[in-house]
């Protein structure tokens, strides 16, 4: 009997190695199955978005994987959202903890990997493929980034349950993600402290579960190995449901995170795709109405959404009260996306589980995505300031969607808001926002010598005016500025004169693509009439018009930002400041969108300030450069009225009362209006003046005459 019972546990055993063995296997083939099809499901969905070829420069985007993904470079870099300091401390400990989380991860996948070979073949060890010495480091890596997860773990939950600085509240999706992150870290560590008291002895490589296994000594060793074994399948188990939960969660960014930024654009930000508005078929020319007509790479954008609301904490609208979360018209594509699915019985349970019953119940509604999933007024609200892509750590383009759902809004359902409608009546009659006459755009030149290019077809540059330099008066006094300054450098110069319109950047990014290939192409069709090369503006907007969208029109011209030019003449020498003309105490600088974000100038207007003389050094305003506030004029705001919440101008002279500076200077017309009416509104024309770069340069800089009288000595 003895005999028998002795000879019968080996195979016992063996038998019981074998079947742990083949449920293990079905359970890896089931799981892969399903994450497989999972995957073709959404896949699928995905693909039926517009094409769009983004397969080049594969070194450069193997790059930005390294530096944005493995490095999460725009995870942990610094970003000036407007908040409490104790909320700003919160969110800065928040990125680090997610970068915590993240590489432990990828720490922890080593592990899970051998675990999961084991599964299949019991004998397999790092330290078999690697050596003791290499396996043991590993180990004790991955023991070590369990605990850390952990703790990072606790925090999180702290900080969303707590604090709450998120936009969101902690959902039972969430809850889920964090609770399967925990079992994982807390089955590794009961695995192996088990294994330790089981075999008498902590295991060689696991530092931090011998130190659990310490606390679980009186445990007998055939308690601790049946535990161990428990324990080993409830992370095998957590791990591949983990697996095909994951594109259903909030975390699908896991898998969609990493194609994302390869597949980010890597030219020029911020253009406007060109509709085809010579297409028969409506749904040819490009204007988006549901999920299929983005394309690809922005559908896949909603998957890739790691939630962090970055973007929202940013978005001038939404710190002023108005409607507009980006992160939620990024998920509303995706909802929509996600509602075209074949619903079946695991879809609602998952629903019905991450949302509840009546959320489960309209899951599968399909709802026009315009104007209902995502609301007129948030669409209108934004001002296309790119800060929301700005911080994005995963390269989502949400101004783009935007303003693409604005094409929506004015081209097929057409409900445009009474003041962009009168704008666009303006634009169309007469050729500017304003609505004042086309034949009155030279009127700020009369007595001041400036020559058009009918006069001087020669001209090196073409001084671009734009609407604003010619038709508001504050403007014009910027516009003459510059025209000082260019003639004291000795810039050679003309301007279009009346045959110059609207560059049609208002119109486009509020939606009137029709509108501004009417006006774009005109100009186009006249500055190569003129054999234009090389252009000057004082305007953001016109500079990244001309500069990044005409080309779509057969428009190639070198375009400059008039700071650009007045830095390089301020250090050829061709201007000279006078010491004697200061300007103020301290000056500080309002970044323009359009300059900034958008087309990547932030040194150009401060180099060019700081050679202004001033009493005191220039003032940076807490938020500035790529985290700049927008001043509320761009994406066609300029010409709507502020009916929702606060007004985003207020919100950003309040910042500069606040520096001290007694002069904020602007780089774009739009901001110097935007900056005066918030000073004006606040009553503070006696605290700081709003001021142009060209128009302190021109009244600080020394005058030809000036210059003669000092003698080459002096002026030199």
């Amino acid at each position: 009997m003895a005999a028998a019972g002795i000879s019968a546990c080996p195979a016992l055993r063996y038998d019981r190695r074998t079947m742990k063995r083949a449920l293990f296997a079905a359970l890896l083939l089931a799981s892969i199955a399903g994450f497989a099809w999972t995957l073709r499901r959404f896949g699928r969905l995905i693909f039926a978005g517009r094409p769009k070829d983004l397969s080049d420069r594969p070194g450069q985007r193997l790059g930005s994987v390294m530096a944005f993904f493995f490095g999460q470079k725009k995870v942990i870099e610094r970003a000036a959202i407007p908040a409490a300091r104790a909320q700003r401390l919160v969110t800065a400990i928040g990125s680090r903890y997610h970068f915590l989380i993240f590489w432990g991860f990828i720490v922890i996948t080593i592990g899970t990997t051998e675990t999961l070979i084991q599964g299949l073949f019991p004998s397999f060890s790092l330290a078999a493929l690697l050596g003791d010495p290499v396996a043991h480091a590993l180990w004790a890596m991955m023991d070590v980034a369990n605990v850390l997860v952990l703790v990072t773990l606790v925090f999180a939950v702290f900080r969303r349950v707590v604090l709450q600085p998120r936009l969101i509240p902690m959902s039972r999706d969430a809850a889920a993600i964090l609770g399967a992150i925990a079992t994982l870290m807390l089955t590794h560590l009961g695995v192996h402290a088990l294994r330790g008291v089981a075999a008498g002895a902590p295991e060689p490589g696991f530092p931090m579960s011998a130190l659990l296994g310490q606390g679980l000594a009186g445990v007998s060793p055939g308690a601790a190995t049946a535990g161990a074994e428990v324990l080993w399948w409830v992370h095998v188990f957590t791990v591949l449901a983990f697996l095909n939960y994951l594109l259903y969660s909030k975390h699908s960014h896991i898998i969609a995170a990493l194609p994302n930024i390869y597949f980010r654009n890597l030219d020029q930000r911020g253009i406007v795709a060109k509709l085809n508005l010579e297409a028969d078929d409506m749904t040819q020319t490009g204007v988006v109405s549901d999920y299929k007509d983005f394309t690809w790479r922005s559908l896949l954008d909603g998957f890739a959404c790691t939630e962090c609301a970055r973007c929202t904490n940013s978005c001038p609208a939404y710190n002023t009260g108005k409607p507009l979360s980006p992160m939620q018209v990024i998920h509303d594509i995706r909802d929509d996306l996600k509602s075209r699915l074949n619903r079946g019985p695991l879809d609602r349970i998952l629903e019905t589980f991450q949302h509840g019953k009546e959320a489960a119940a309209k899951a599968g509604e399909i709802i026009p995505l315009i104007g209902t999933r995502t609301s007129e007024d948030a669409l209108w609200a934004c001002t296309t300031c790119g800060a929301c892509q700005q911080v994005c750590p995963v390269f989502i383009e949400h101004p783009e969607k935007i303003i693409q759902e604005r094409q929506n809004l004015v081209l097929v359902q057409e409900k445009v808001p009474p003041d962009l409608a009168r704008t666009f009546t303006n634009l169309e009659r007469n050729g500017n926002p304003w609505g004042i006459g086309a034949d009155k755009r030279m009127d700020w030149a009369t007595g001041h010598d400036v020559p058009t290019l009918d006069d001087k077809p020669d001209a090196e540059y073409l001084l671009w005016v734009g609407c604003a330099g010619a038709y508001d008066d504050r403007i014009k006094k910027q516009t003459l500025a510059l025209v000082d300054v260019l003639k004291e450098g000795g810039v050679d110069f003309a301007v279009l004169g009346l045959e110059e319109g609207c560059t049609g950047d208002p119109a486009r990014r509020s939606g009137n693509e029709m509108l501004y290939q009417m006006q774009a192409q005109q100009n186009v069709e006249n500055m190569n009439a003129k054999k234009v090369k090389k252009v000057i503006t004082a305007c953001p907007h016109c500079l990244h018009t001309i500069k990044n969208e005409y080309p779509q029109l057969g428009g190639n011209f070198e375009v400059r930002h008039h700071t650009q030019l007045i830095r390089e003449l301020v250090a050829a020498g061709k201007i000279q400041m006078d010491a004697t003309k200061t300007q103020g105490k301290a000056v500080t600088l309002h970044d323009p969108c359009y300059l900034g974000r958008w087309n990547g100038e932030y040194d150009a207007p401060r180099d060019v300030l700081d050679a202004v003389p001033t009493t005191d050094a220039r003032i940076e305003l807490p938020r500035n450069r790529e985290n700049g506030f927008c001043c509320g004029a761009g994406g066609g705001r300029m010409w709507m009225e502020e009916k929702l919440g606060t007004r985003v101008n207020h919100n950003r002279v309040d910042e500069v009362l606040a520096s001290g500076a007694d002069t904020v200077a602007t780089a774009c017309p739009f901001c110097t209006i935007m900056l005066t009416d918030g000073v004006n509104d606040r009553n503070a024309t006696d605290k700081v003046q709003v001021l142009n770069v060209s128009e302190l340069v021109a009244r600080s800089m020394k005058r030809k005459k000036e210059l003669e009288a000092t003698g080459p000595a002096e002026a030199s």
